[in-house]
């Protein structure tokens, strides 16, 4: 994906569209008040290599895809275990399915995918049963691998042409989908969950077929409100309203524990201030706001780390504004901001990583983060946009005894 100078916006990929939000934001007007200086002091404090932090349970960041690839943006993904794990985006006006076969990532060269403009979401609920979603013009596109090869499937619902990254989910027995109303399919049957008029669901997660959360807003994000609804195997309950700030458009969420869900989001700083993440905690009775010290990111992506705590990420718009791979990590109490990885052939004066997806890798000690960042500007001023997907393990703490 080809972008040009900071002058003027970027053309995103879709025909006659502009491009999506996290690519406005590389754009951006925070960006153009960095400093070469400044930004290359603070790559070398904080984002040097990408190595296990001091401070907590260490993890190391790895690129696992990055440079001339098949992917310009990545915008999801899945896996089944350490060996098999499946990426979706774009590059440019094509749909890039990518595939982790245990050493590397490649293009999914399985029969039966149709073309799409991009796929949006992935969702593996074994190694014969996954599910991708897309559009092509204003039409979506549902598939699934059976293991051999990749079929359509009709969905239910009209597109959604006010978000068209529709989230699916699946697990054993069943798929979850959202967009202006929520739908499962178990079966080979559609089941329709009608929603209130402007409601358009951002994010789904289940522990099963019979437990399932989804997350969204009633829009506008200004006057509107988030809403967050519980499936337990019949029929969509709506939950209490998240206690987030006015202005917050909650878009993800992840199911920790059976009656542990935390919802995420960030709002429009004022005065052109940095965005201001929230996260909220679901106990299956009440909501508690642990946002606590996160700041000053666009998160977009969140996930538990199956030991208490969470990981989120997105776009890092922290003073001096360096936007690298970041993470931030809440252990339960408290909340660290790590330094992921850099790619080889990324930007180091103007710096731009994005992440828009965070899955478990299958190990059950580390996850997958996908996205993209930006190349230096070459001598027309152009610069190139490229998929990234990073690996982050969880690294054994180092015996105190003698």
């Amino acid at each position: 994906m080809r972008c040009r100078t900071r002058s003027a916006p970027c053309q995103d990929a879709v025909p006659g569209g502009l491009l999506t939000t996290k690519e406005s934001h590389l754009m951006s007007t925070r960006h153009l008040l960095r400093t070469a200086a400044a930004s290359l002091a603070l790559a070398t404090a904080l984002l040097a290599t990408g190595s296990a932090e001091a401070a907590g349970t260490p993890y190391a960041w790895e690129v696992s895809l990055s440079g001339d690839s098949p992917a310009g943006s990545l915008k999801s993904v899945s896996a089944v275990n350490g060996e098999l794990a499946w990426a979706v985006g774009r590059q440019e006006q094509h749909g890039v399915i990518m595939r982790w076969d245990g050493q590397k990532w490649s293009e999914d060269t399985a029969p039966g995918l149709p073309e799409v403009w991009e796929w949006s979401s992935v969702s593996a609920a074994s190694a014969d049963d996954v599910w991708a979603y897309g559009t092509v013009v204003r039409d979506q596109v549902l598939v699934h691998y059976d293991g051999e090869r990749w079929t359509s499937v009709p969905t239910a619902g009209p597109s959604d042409d006010s978000w068209p990254d529709v989230p699916i989910k699946a697990v054993p027995g069943r798929l979850f989908k959202g967009g202006k109303d929520l739908y499962t399919y178990a079966d080979g049957t559609w089941q329709t969950f009608p929603l209130p008029p402007l409601v358009d669901i951002r994010d789904i997660d289940a522990r099963s077929a019979d437990d399932a959360y989804a997350t969204g807003m009633q829009y506008p994000v200004d006057g509107g409100h988030p809403v967050v609804y519980h499936w337990d195997g019949t029929t969509w309950s709506l939950l209490a309203e998240p206690p987030v700030p006015a202005g917050t458009d909650t878009a993800k969420l992840t199911v920790d524990s059976r009656d542990s869900v935390y919802v995420a989001g960030w709002a429009d700083g004022p005065n052109a201030d940095p965005p201001q993440p929230s996260v909220v905690h679901w106990d299956g009775t009440g909501w508690t706001d642990v946002t606590g010290s996160l700041t000053e990111l666009y998160l977009h992506a969140i996930i538990s780390d199956n030991r208490g705590g969470l990981w989120v990420t997105g776009n890092d718009q922290a003073e001096p504004a360096y936007a690298g791979p970041v993470f931030w990590h809440y252990d339960g109490t408290e909340w660290t901001k790590r330094a992921g990885a850099t790619a080889p052939d990324g930007d180091t004066q103007w710096p731009s990583y994005s992440f828009y997806d965070l899955a478990p890798d299958g190990s059950d000690n580390g996850f997958w983060a996908v996205g993209d960042y930006s190349t230096p500007m070459d001598e027309y001023g152009d610069r190139l946009v490229n998929g990234l997907i990073e690996r982050a393990k969880r690294l054994p703490v180092p015996s105190t005894r003698h």
